[in-house]
């Protein structure tokens, strides 16, 4: 079976970054420094490991497009996230699978809709309603959801913490996306990052909706906290809920992979509950591409 990386974000440059560009962060990984200036060659790089992967932005707040929520300065200023995915795409477009992000308050949000579509040829959307400061359960989001659902498009939403100060938690909360998925019941969501810290809330969620799953991207550098939200989604039995991801930049699919498979060497040397490796080979060999309808 295919391991697909279902959340991959965008290379910050074309194919070099200048070193007065290179920029890191420390505070999404505890301290620890993850490098957020890159090139297409390192996207592709990164993606040896893996099938397929997933490549998308996320759209700027109509208020302040001059404040973008990742890095895109290595690219020509007339291009947006979407266009950066879809030139993306092109470095391996075997393997590479575009992804379009918006604004549901953006006022030409059905005409970008309908580039992204039909021009550039994106299949998914991610969308961070915190990074984004659009209410999920407001009027605009479900416009932009009921043509989600017609069109039969998945959704990667950001769902969990996030440092970023004026970003309201209270949208990316797993319950927030219950009352989502209760509004559109055929459209396929996924829950980045077992929606971390609160991995409870997001296996209920995803128990309940059968077009919901949770991706596991971005967990494994705190560790305790990762065996526990995956021992909890086995307990409960939504094992095969999960979907692989990396979050890269901020982590690599080859990191991902080694660290599920050391899952169970976790949990023996503290004498933890071992969550069964045929359910983590399950995680790494499911086949997102046809789970999510992604032709």
């Amino acid at each position: 079976m295919p391991t697909v990386d279902v959340h991959t974000h965008l290379p910050s440059h074309i194919d070099h970054v200048p070193p007065e560009e290179v920029r890191e962060e420390s505070t999404m990984r505890s301290g620890q420094v993850v490098k957020l200036t890159n090139t297409v060659q390192d996207y592709v790089n990164a993606m040896k490991p893996v099938d397929k992967s997933f490549a998308f932005g996320i759209a700027k707040r109509p208020w302040r497009t001059k404040e973008g929520v990742l890095d895109e300065r290595g690219w020509p200023s007339t291009m947006n996230q979407n266009d950066i995915a879809a030139e993306t795409a092109k470095a391996d477009p075997s393997k590479i699978i575009p992804g379009m992000s918006l604004h549901p308050m953006d006022p030409c949000l059905d005409k970008e809709y309908d580039r992204c579509r039909g021009d550039l040829g994106c299949k998914v959307i991610k969308l961070g309603p915190n990074y984004q400061d659009f209410d999920p359960t407001g009027p605009e989001a479900f416009k932009l959801f009921a043509r989600l659902e017609q069109d039969k498009v998945p959704i990667i939403f950001h769902s969990g913490t996030s440092p970023q100060q004026d970003g309201p938690l209270t949208y990316a909360h797993p319950f927030t996306y219950d009352k989502v998925a209760m509004a559109f019941p055929n459209l396929k969501m996924v829950l980045a990052h077992l929606s971390h810290p609160w991995q409870a809330d997001s296996l209920a969620v995803v128990r309940k909706h059968p077009n919901v799953w949770a991706d596991m991207s971005a967990q494994f550098y705190r560790p305790y906290s990762f065996w526990q939200g995956m021992r909890l989604f086995y307990e409960w039995g939504v094992m095969d809920k999960i979907l692989f991801g990396s979050d890269w930049p901020v982590t690599l699919p080859q990191d991902n992979i080694n660290e599920l498979r050391n899952l169970e060497k976790f949990a023996k040397d503290h004498s933890l509950p071992v969550i069964p490796s045929a359910d983590i080979e399950g995680i790494i060999e499911r086949d997102a591409v046809s789970i999510l309808g992604v032709g």
